[in-house]
């Protein structure tokens, strides 16, 4: 193939992860908007990205199949096409108004979504020669990684500029970078490695799909916080019953399959099976940064919504180490990279835990952060990439990089259902131990002082519930003295009542008296201020250091199975 037509070739995969990564985290930000906007339950709102899960894990390994068989520019293509289609009528459903619609708009991106990464990764790792392969890889996990992160932080900035009534744009932005992608593929001529077709493995195609299906749905609505009754739920215990019963029938269909859709000498395979383990394990310990601009702002008093540039940070450490990845695993060894990604995430991870959180500082932030985002690019994709294509026949590159997007996607799956509990159960902390700090009530008239939850836990309303879960360490202060003015105006006619049956001064009402009173009281919540979010801040950073400590578990244990590697990493027929 001609140089320039490579060039272009390699512009045009590179495009197509980049918005394909993008996808997955620009929609975060917009998911309560688009609800509103469609006057949908903040719970039903969760499909919008549950849906896209789903389908983009059933057409990996499809779409990684057909590019083997057919061609990987002609898959690549078609699912550009399918991608740029869905996101376009992603975005007619803002002005439609139908969240049906937007659904079935997800899925047909969703299946697009799920050729481009795998089909591209396989094309650029077998378009250049071994000994620059890491380099060429390095790209990818500098684009993927940093688009990744950049998600969340460009879908704000977009809603910012045009507005929360124009979410639309969230996926319309694609359409032309898909009509460009299209246009150039379709003008450059590509010579790739195609398998010799034999008879489509289409009862495997039918049963993987069930497979993941429900293992993925199951995985997606699992709590561990609250396994025992999360797993009795009847969103989780059918699905890995469906899942436990094809497991066994896909087995046996696919080693009489003369093609399977999933080669499952793969996890025979030493090498091939712990690249598959290390791809769930980073899956799993990549989700950790969700929850890293809620811990930034907690840790340094900003508001909600301030911290994605905490994410920024971490994307241009990401986007530094990904491409010198690529370089070291040409010069040394793919096993010495993730090594280096494993103990830099271990680093990061335990500084948050262990020192940001107990004694929060920009500095100590900055320096978990910086070492968390070098892990990921140094783990996200070349030396798994690498390991995967170099231990695979080069006729089944595409499939192979399936596999391994398809793995990784199961340990991104699960990874938010684990870390979640230890947040939920600092957030149940947090309401009892702010009342033990309120100034106790002095009723006036009387010497009795009482608690402003002596009524116990019914006398709050739900929206004062959800306004105390809601608040952040900036706003606390003010949420509780709205509360504590609503609990003092609830018994304000009442004391009013008694009051003006007592013998007041000369000039004083009730009314006057219970005014004073009321403002008397917040002054005092003002007053202490301080322990209050001080009290809020050590509370919530309690749960996000056994968070970190679980993602500081989840990459050690990811170094302990890089070590089993071997040191040399040599092609290999999976025939």
């Amino acid at each position: 193939m001609a140089k320039n037509n490579r060039t272009l070739l390699l512009i045009i995969f590179l495009l197509g992860i980049f918005i394909g990564a993008l996808d997955t985290g620009i929609v975060s930000p917009a998911r309560t908007v688009i609800a509103s906007q469609l006057s949908i339950s903040s719970s039903s709102s969760v499909w919008i990205v549950t849906i896209y899960t789903l389908a983009y894990a059933v057409s990996m390994p499809i779409a990684g199949k057909f590019s083997d068989r057919y061609g990987k520019k002609k898959v690549f293509t078609l699912s550009i096409a399918l991608f740029g289609i869905g996101s376009l009528l992603c975005g007619v459903s803002n002005y439609a108004g139908s969240f049906s619609f937007l659904l079935a708009a997800r899925v047909i991106q969703a299946l697009g979504g799920g050729g481009i990464m795998p089909v591209a990764t396989a094309y650029i790792g077998e378009s250049f020669p071994i000994e620059k392969r890491g380099s060429a890889l390095g790209l990818v996990g500098a684009i993927y990684g940093v688009s990744t992160t950049l998600g969340p932080t460009v879908g704000s900035a977009l809603l910012n500029l045009v507005g929360n009534s124009n979410w639309g744009v969230l996926f319309l932005i694609n359409v032309p970078i898909c009509i460009g992608v299209i246009i150039t593929a379709l003008i450059v001529k590509d010579e790739g490695i195609v398998k010799e077709p034999k008879k489509m493995d289409v009862l495997g195609s039918i049963i993987v799909t069930l497979l993941i299906l429900a293992l993925m749905y199951a995985l997606t609505n699992l709590q561990f916080h609250d396994f025992k009754n999360s797993i009795a739920s009847t969103k989780v215990w059918p699905y890995l019953l469906a899942f436990i019963i094809l497991l066994p029938i896909f087995i046996i269909v696919e080693r009489k399959s003369l093609d399977p859709i999933l080669n499952l000498k793969y996890f025979t395979n030493r090498e091939i099976a712990l690249t598959l383990l290390i791809s769930f394990i980073t899956g799993a310990g990549m989700m950790g940064i969700v929850f890293v601009p809620q811990f930034g702002e907690n840790a340094l008093k900003l508001k909600t919504g301030s911290g994605g540039y905490l994410v920024t940070l971490m994307a241009i450490f990401s986007g530094i180490s990904a491409p010198l990845g690529g370089r070291l695993v040409d010069k040394y060894s793919p096993k010495l990279v993730l090594s280096m990604g494993f103990a830099s995430t271990l680093i990061g991870s335990s500084t948050l835990a262990f020192i940001v959180a107990k004694n929060p500082s920009f500095i100590s932030l900055l320096i978990g952060l910086a070492f968390i985002g070098l892990g990921m690019g140094f783990c996200m994709g070349t030396p798994l990439n690498y390991l995967m294509q170099t231990n695979v026949d080069p006729s089944e590159t595409a499939s192979a990089q399936s596999t391994l997007s398809l793995i990784r996607s199961i340990g991104v799956a699960i990874s938010p259902n684990i870390l979640i509990g230890f947040i939920s159960e600092a957030g149940k902390n947090i309401s009892p131990k702010l009342m033990t700090i309120l100034p106790k009530v002095t009723i006036p008239g009387s010497n009795t002082a009482v608690s402003m939850t002596q009524g116990g836990s019914s006398s709050i309303s739900p929206d004062q519930l959800a306004a105390l879960q809601n608040a952040d360490v900036t706003t606390i202060t003010d949420v509780l003295k709205q509360f504590s003015g609503s609990m003092i105006d609830k018994f304000s006619p009442m004391l009013k009542q008694q009051l003006q049956n007592s013998k007041l001064p000369k000039g004083v009402t009730a009314d006057t008296l219970v005014a004073q009173w009321k403002s008397d009281y917040l002054a005092q919540i003002d007053a202490i201020r301080s322990s209050i979010e001080n009290m809020f801040q050590s509370t919530l950073n309690e749960g996000f250091a056994k968070l970190f400590i679980g993602a500081a578990a989840i990459a050690l244990l990811g170094l302990i199975f890089t070590l089993l590697l071997s040191r040399k990493t040599k092609p290999v027929s999976s025939n």
